[in-house]
């Protein structure tokens, strides 16, 4: 059959799946585009004039409008004939949304949409950016297999499958329909990957516009996003090979003169605008002020713990990547590319040890290789900075990769397309289907229920009507689920969130979580009388939260901006729904409270106790921690443990010591011998009443006092103290 039908055929599914997409995913709801369009809207709106960045000042785009502009500028001459100064009233924020991690309540919507909203304004602009951003899809998808052509040309089923592999894969579809700027630097990488290719499979000096060529492609991908700067070192190795391979020193000289005058042509202005402006040509220090650095930075096994959220970032990971697939397509996804890519790491060394390549055939391969090798140390080095360990960042090599998954799916059956066709299927199947079994259902609204009588009503504004605790044992690191059925009694012109506290007999809040109503897709201010519908909630328990213990289940509302809350008409703020059991989390076990807080991989806390969850000022708690060595350790370090405010690092109890009141350094412990260290809390006479954090860590007594760091474990971040229980802080006690 004829390829080329099968590559319309490809074509064609892919835009059906992006349409798809674009009409499923509400606006503004695909990752990041909250803050992608308002810079897309301010350039329209402003002629044509970049935002100037100011970390002092909340802006609608955040740090995006530090990314560098091309795809914002060009999005923005699409829509300037749009009216869109109805953005503001659109663009409602969930202040409660989940973002980057699914809940098991929803709340995964990034704003509260309007009952209905017409095509027109804003809601028209940002459709019409996401088709744009579909095409230049659609453009990639064009280079992956005009790339695989050129590296495979004796295997055009390399390059259909390769097609089909970019064409299909569900993330890439999810983002080339929404509005980003990594639809036009995905373009523009790939599309360097191809260039470079024929110039280093070419055996003559090129004409002068392919330098040209170059230059543009080079120079608007530095205008679209600042990884690519990571490929310059390529380009120019690139010109040096086709040099000596010619022995001309045209490529090197002249190409490097053209290629290079218009790359900064191109984009230097806004290195040297970014450099006037911020003191930095890319202005990634303002950037990071304002999306937030990692502190301290990211380690190894910090990065490791993040492999799982990368992959499902790649493969496909919805909303803010906090709508995801099911566990099990997940572990296929993961197992086609480990196979794929081993398979094709295997077959490059069979043609190195058979030798039948020739050196601008392993030229071409190289470049394939070097170009995501590149990337993911870009990835790498950006996210020890700030979290962002997201597999679409990668793809700006997708061609390549995409390329080398084709050949690892087909060498070993002699490049016949059956496995490879298998898995394109597999793709397919999941990305045409996620609009209607994932993304659709994510963002639907609450159905109204029947309005029953009350049993708790909040100011004659909300009415509590039944009350289901679906998870009445829970184990620390789980969630409690509940379902509450409420009802509207009058309207509201503010828009109130719903709070949940599990509280301790000590009143000490073990779990909170703060919503807008129906998982966070209601406004209160848009509701009318009579409306009534099932809240889920789902409140996380620490995995260090003390046990055994009763929690009572408290509701309330309050309004997010001024901190006022509704009352019950006793005067109440909270009203009480029932009591779950936190039971300890290993029964079996006869450690109080077991953990596994591994300190470098020298020393783990196992355990904890504490004689009391609340004291008054002057008074003493005695925390016990239990200690296991997991090798010899070769400095002494001191436990820190402390009642802190988190906010403000103000203490209100503290102890330093070495383990077992001085007794036992760290050097004389032995591995897997059981430590049990006291420490006595005394509150400070001025303490505040209030709700603290209890903090524990190491550190080693020299001048800078450097602490331990924790090796973080799956969803966790990296830190050098963990958090124990919460403690309550009691007014002082009245003097007889």
């Amino acid at each position: 059959m004829n390829q080329r039908l099968f590559l319309f055929a490809i074509i064609g599914i892919y835009l059906i799946g992006g349409i798809l997409h674009l009409v499923a995913s509400p606006i503004m709801e695909v990752w990041d585009e909250p803050w992608h369009y308002p810079v897309v809207q301010y350039i329209a709106t402003h002629q044509f004039a970049l935002p100037v960045q100011d970390r002092a000042i909340d802006t609608p785009w955040r740090q995006q409008g530090n990314q560098p502009p091309l795809y914002y500028l060009i999005s923005a001459a699409l829509t300037a004939g749009i009216d869109t100064s109805d953005m503001t009233a659109l663009r409602r924020m969930n202040p409660h949304a989940a973002v980057g991690y699914a809940q098991p309540d929803g709340n995964a919507n990034l704003i509260v949409h309007r009952p209905d909203t017409p095509l027109q304004g804003t809601a028209l602009a940002v459709y019409l950016l996401r088709v744009f951003s579909l095409l230049l899809g659609l453009g990639t998808i064009w280079i992956t297999y005009q790339l695989a052509r050129e590296v495979f040309p004796e295997h055009p089923w390399i390059a259909i499958g390769a097609a089909a592999l970019n064409a299909f894969l569900p993330m890439f579809v999810l983002i080339s329909a929404s509005v980003s700027n990594d639809n036009l630097s995905n373009l523009l990488g790939n599309g360097l990957a191809l260039i470079l290719v024929r110039f280093v499979k070419r055996e003559t000096a090129p004409p002068w516009h392919h330098y040209a060529l170059l230059g543009v492609v080079t120079g608007a991908g530095l205008l679209s996003k600042l990884s690519i700067g990571f490929f310059i070192p390529v380009i120019a190795l690139v010109l040096l090979i086709l040099s000596l391979r010619l022995r001309d020193y045209r490529p090197l000289i002249i190409g490097g003169a053209i290629s290079g005058g218009l790359t900064i042509l191109i984009a230097g202005w806004w290195y040297l605008r970014n450099l006037q402006l911020y003191g930095d040509p890319t202005g990634l220090n303002v950037f990071l002020d304002i999306v937030g650095r990692r502190n301290p930075p990211a380690t190894w096994d910090q990065l490791w713990t993040e492999r799982f959220s990368f992959l499902r970032s790649y493969w496909g990971a919805y909303g803010s990547i906090n709508i995801l697939l099911p566990d099990m397509l997940y572990m296929f996804f993961d197992a086609i590319g480990l196979f794929s890519l081993l398979s094709a790491l295997v077959f490059l060394i069979n043609r190195a040890i058979k030798q039948t390549w020739t050196l601008t055939r392993w030229l071409a391969v190289a470049i394939t290789l070097i170009l995501p090798v590149l990337t993911m140390i870009s990835l790498i080095r950006w996210t020890t900075e700030t979290p962002g360990s997201q597999g679409r960042l990668v793809f700006i090599a997708l061609s390549s990769l995409s390329l080398w998954m084709a050949v690892g799916l087909s060498w070993w059956l002699r490049f016949r397309p059956i496995l490879l066709g298998y898995v394109s299927f597999y793709f397919a199947a999941i990305m045409l289907s996620a609009p209607f079994l994932i993304i659709a259902p994510a963002y639907a609204k609450p159905a109204q229920i029947p309005v029953t009588s009350p049993e708790a009503i909040f100011s004659d504004t909300f009415g509590l009507q039944a009350v289901r605790i679906i998870t009445p044992n829970i184990r620390p690191g789980d969630h409690a689920l509940i379902e509450i059925d409420w009802q509207m009694l009058r309207p509201t012109d503010r828009n109130w969130s719903l709070f949940v506290h599990l509280l301790t007999p000590d009143g000490v809040i073990i779990g909170q979580r703060d919503v807008y109503p129906g998982g966070g897709k209601l406004a209160t201010a848009d509701l009318t009388p009579g409306f009534a519908w099932i809240n889920p909630l789902a409140i996380l328990t620490p995995r260090t939260a003390f046990t055994p213990n009763t929690l009572s289940v408290n509701v309330g509302w309050y309004d997010l901006t001024t901190g006022e809350r509704l009352t019950l008409p006793n005067g109440d703020e909270m009203y009480t729904i029932g009591t779950i059991t936190l039971d300890p989390y290993d029964p079996d076990s006869t450690m109080p409270n077991p953990l596994n807080i591994n300190f470098d991989h020298q020393i783990a806390l196992v355990g904890y106790d504490l004689d009391r969850l609340s004291a008054a000022p002057g008074e003493a708690l005695t925390l016990t921690l239990y200690w296991r060595g997991l090798r010899p350790i070769t400095r002494d370090y001191v436990v820190f443990a402390n009642i802190i405010e988190p906010q403000t690092l103000t203490k209100y109890a503290d102890s330093n010591a070495m383990p077992v009141a001085w007794t036992r350094p760290t050097t004389t412990w032995t591995p897997d011998e059981l430590i049990i260290d006291s420490h006595t809390l005394t509150v400070y006479p001025d303490a505040l009443p209030g709700i603290y954090e209890l903090e524990i860590g190491l550190y080693l007594p020299d001048p800078d006092f450097p602490r331990l760091q924790i090796v973080p474990e799956v969803g966790q971040t990296a830190d050098n103290l963990i958090y124990l229980s919460r403690i309550r802080i009691l007014p002082p006690r009245s003097t007889p």
